[in-house]
């Protein structure tokens, strides 16, 4: 298996207790976050979005195991979506 670094960025609803079941995702399926990111979502006239979160996170896995994270992801009521970038 080629295990390599991915970048996940997720959109969640700024509300409490999303980002502990996001982390518990990872928990569970035993990643280790080598880095990760929260900031407010700005839209391209830099104006604020309400009540979003933006989470970058920087993750080693395989291809297979981290498309299975972010379905899992998806699955969280409060994340809105969820992208992968190739690092």
């Amino acid at each position: 298996m080629n295990t390599m670094k991915h970048v996940l960025v997720a959109v969640l609803e700024d509300k409490p207790g999303v980002l502990n079941r996001m982390a518990s995702v990872f928990r569970r399926r035993g990643f280790n976050i080598e880095s990760v990111n929260v900031i407010d979502t700005i839209n391209v006239d830099n104006s604020e979005l309400p009540n979003l979160t933006r989470v970058t996170i920087v993750l080693s896995g395989t291809k297979t195991t981290v498309d299975q994270l972010k379905k899992q992801l998806d699955k969280i009521v409060d994340v809105v979506k969820v992208s992968e970038f190739h690092a």
